[in-house]
C-alpha cells in the first residue's frame, strides 16, 4: 500500500507542477503582451538629460548598417540594443511609420536582470505537496488498515471491526467490509455446524440399518447386498461431503512435514482395498513424503475410491520425487475420463460427454482444493496405455 501512495503522491505533485509551468507559459506567450523594454539604473538620468547632446541622437535609417538578423529584429520589436567599445546603445524607431528616423541613446548601463525569485516558487510547491499529502495520506492510512484486515480475515475466517473514523473517506467501505466479514463469518459457522449435525444425524440411522440386517436371516442375499450397497452408498456420499465441507472452509494454513512414504500409501491403499476385488497397486519410489497428513489422506482416498469405482482390474499409484518435488499419479484400466474432464473439477458437477464420470466431480473438486492447499497443481488425463483415468498430482516439499 505504500508503494501505491508513492506512486499516486508522486503522480499528483508532478502533474499539479506541470499544469502550473504549462499555464504560465500560455500566459506569459499567449495572454500577456509585454512591450519590448530595457532598465536603465536610476543613477543614470541626469547623466542622460544634461548631457543629451552626446548621449541621444537621431540618425537616419540609411545611416545604420546592420546585418539582416539584427534588422529585422529592429523592424519588429521597435527598440535594438547594441553593445559597442564605448558602451551599450539602444536605438529606437520612429513611431511614424513614413519616416525613416531612427533615434539613439548612449553609451547607458544597462541594469541587470532581476532574480528570479526561485524560493519563492519553491515554498508555493512545498505548499501544494503538503496539501495534496495532508488530503491523500489519512485515506491510503485507512486503506492500508482494510488491507491488514482482509488479510488477517483470509487466514483466521473471523469477524473483524475496522478502526476507521467515521469522518473518514473510506468509512462506509470499511463498515461495508466488516458487516461483510460478520456474514461469512456466521455462514462459516452454521456451515461447521450443519455438517455436525449431518454427520451424527444420517450415520445414526445407518448403523441402526446396519444392526437390523445382521440381526435377521431370512432375508434374501441378493436383496440384502443391494441394500448394504445402497447404504455404503450414502455413507461415502456423506464422507465426500464431510470432506468438501472441511477443505472449502479451511481456515489455518497447511504445515508440511515428513513421515514414512512406504507406511502412509500402504495404510491408504489397505483402506481402499478391503471393500473391493480390484487390485491396488502401489509403487513408492522415496522414502519421506512431505505433506500435511490429515488432508492429504484425504486426497489419497478420494482419488482411489474413484479409480476403484470405475476400474474393470487394477488401480495403480506412484509416489516419485523430480528435484524439489513430489508427484503422485493415480491410473486404472477402466473406460477414462471424458473430453470435458476440467469440469469435473467443479463442486457437485458432472460431465456432459459421459455419464460414466458423472461421479468424479466432488471428490476431483476436494483433491484439486487440497493440491492448492500443498502449493501444486492438479493434471487429468487418459493413461496412455491402459485407456483408464490417469490424474497426476505434482507439490514442492516445502510450504
Amino acid at each position: 500500500m505504500r508503494k501505491q501512495f508513492f506512486r499516486l503522491y508522486a503522480f499528483i505533485i508532478f502533474s499539479v507542477i506541470a499544469a502550473l509551468i504549462a499555464f504560465g507559459q500560455i500566459y506569459q506567450n499567449y495572454l500577456f503582451e509585454q512591450s519590448p523594454s530595457i532598465a536603465l539604473p536610476i543613477s543614470q538620468w541626469p547623466a542622460l538629460i544634461e548631457d543629451k547632446s552626446n548621449t541621444m541622437a537621431v540618425l537616419e535609417r540609411q545611416e545604420l548598417a546592420l546585418p539582416p538578423s539584427l534588422e529585422q529584429h529592429l523592424n519588429t520589436n521597435k527598440m535594438l540594443t547594441v553593445s559597442q567599445e564605448e558602451g551599450n546603445f539602444v536605438y529606437l524607431l520612429s513611431d511614424d511609420a513614413s519616416s525613416n528616423k531612427v533615434y539613439r541613446i548612449g553609451p547607458i548601463t544597462v541594469a541587470p536582470p532581476q532574480e528570479e525569485h526561485s524560493i519563492y516558487f519553491l515554498l508555493a510547491y512545498s505548499a501544494i505537496a503538503l496539501l495534496v499529502m495532508s488530503f491523500i495520506w489519512p485515506v491510503f492510512k485507512d486503506l492500508a488498515r482494510l488491507k491488514r484486515a482482509a488479510r488477517r480475515f483470509a487466514k483466521e475466517k473471523k469477524a473483524f471491526k475496522t478502526n476507521v473514523k467515521p469522518s473518514s473517506t473510506v468509512y462506509p467501505l470499511a463498515q461495508t467490509l466488516s458487516d461483510m466479514s460478520e456474514r461469512i463469518s456466521k455462514f462459516i459457522q452454521l456451515h461447521e455446524d450443519l455438517s455436525r449435525i449431518i454427520s451424527h444425524e444420517i450415520r445414526t440411522p445407518l448403523s441402526r440399518m446396519r444392526f437390523i440386517l445382521s440381526l435377521h436371516n431370512d432375508i434374501d442375499d441378493e436383496l440384502e447386498q443391494t441394500i448394504h450397497r445402497n447404504i455404503d452408498e450414502i455413507e461415502n456420499r456423506l464422507c465426500q461431503y464431510l470432506d468438501f465441507a472441511r477443505v472449502e472452509y479451511l481456515t489455518k494454513p497447511l504445515e508440511l512435514k515428513g513421515i514414512d512414504a512406504h507406511q502412509f500409501i500402504s495404510l491408504e491403499a489397505s483402506k481402499n482395498q478391503v471393500f473391493t476385488d480390484v487390485t491396488i497397486e502401489t509403487q513408492v519410489a522415496v522414502r519421506q513424503l512431505f505433506c500435511e497428513p490429515a488432508s492429504f489422506s484425504v486426497l489419497v482416498q478420494n482419488l482411489l475410491f474413484n479409480g476403484v469405482k470405475y476400474a474393470q482390474n487394477k488401480v495403480v499409484l506412484t509416489l516419485t520425487a523430480d528435484g524439489d518435488n513430489q508427484i503422485l499419479e493415480v491410473f486404472d484400466d477402466g473406460p477414462g475420463l471424458p473430453n470435458d474432464a476440467d469440469s469435473l473439477l467443479d463442486p457437485f458437477s458432472s460431465s456432459k460427454e459421459s455419464a460414466v464420470a458423472s461421479g468424479y466431480g466432488l471428490g476431483l473438486y476436494i483433491v484439486d482444493r487440497i493440491c492448492l492447499w500443498h502449493g501444486g497443481h492438479l493434471t487429468l488425463n487418459n493413461h496412455s496405455q491402459t485407456g483408464g483415468a490417469h490424474i497426476t498430482v505434482v507439490w514442492p516439499k516445502t510450504n
